[in-house]
């Protein structure tokens, strides 16, 4: 099995223990905002499950379409973690800012889908996502640099899911920043493979940070 292969199969049964971790949390107390990180979550095993259908069909079978369902469903997922640091920032001076770009941001995804796949231009409309996560994360840092704190951080759920998020982010937003500059020639797959294999990896680790923040529930002084 290749490298690529075994992440994206690793990574997918990381994504299926974090959503049987959010199932036996289900009847916890816990913050609103966990419906859209069990949203995420569900939205992650949708794009895993796309994503191994598309390596072993879609060379043959509907190439434009499981990526136009992949860049949706990246969307949805940006929507889903904007709307949770809409959640844990609604006190925030910078709420006003976190909706202008959410709602920007979601536009100007969107308007890229349409063209990526109206001109088949090789851009990805995952910068831009990524991009403004990095943003709100900052956000999150000042305000808790700002404020005396209130909990202990290694036991705030809040905290690991902004730090998953956030490492992910780190990563994702200068690989899909790098790989249209990558040549689509065949001689360059591997190298394509690996570039998203290192974007794969941050995600596991994301993943294995929202783990961690359902731990954290066990305190719920600390959320």
């Amino acid at each position: 099995m290749k490298l690529h292969s075994f992440i994206v199969f690793l990574g997918t049964g990381i994504i299926l223990l974090s959503f049987f971790t959010a199932l036996a949390f289900a009847k916890k107390e816990k913050p609103h905002y966990y419906g859209y990180i069990f949203a995420f979550i569900i939205l992650g095993i949708l794009l895993s499950v796309n994503t191994i259908a598309s390596n072993k069909y879609a060379w043959r079978y509907a190439m434009k379409s499981r990526i136009l369902i992949e860049q949706v469903l990246i969307l949805f997922q940006f929507l889903m973690v904007s709307l949770f640091f809409v959640q844990i920032l609604k006190n925030s001076k910078f709420i006003k800012k976190i909706k202008w770009l959410l709602w920007g941001s979601v536009l100007i995804q969107t308007g890229l889908i349409i063209v990526v796949h109206l001109t088949n231009t090789e851009i990805r409309p995952t910068t831009v996502p990524n991009l403004v996560v990095l943003i709100f994360c900052s956000f999150y840092l000042i305000d808790l640099m700002n404020n005396k704190p209130t909990v202990i951080l290694v036991k705030s759920s809040a905290f690991w899911l902004v730090m998953g998020i956030f490492f992910s982010s780190c990563i994702g937003f200068p690989v899909s920043s790098l790989i249209p500059f990558v040549s689509k020639s065949p001689e360059y797959d591997n190298l394509r493979f690996q570039i998203f294999s290192i974007y794969n990896m941050s995600l596991i680790i994301m993943y294995l940070f929202i783990i961690k923040s359902y731990v954290c529930l066990k305190h719920p002084q600390n959320l």
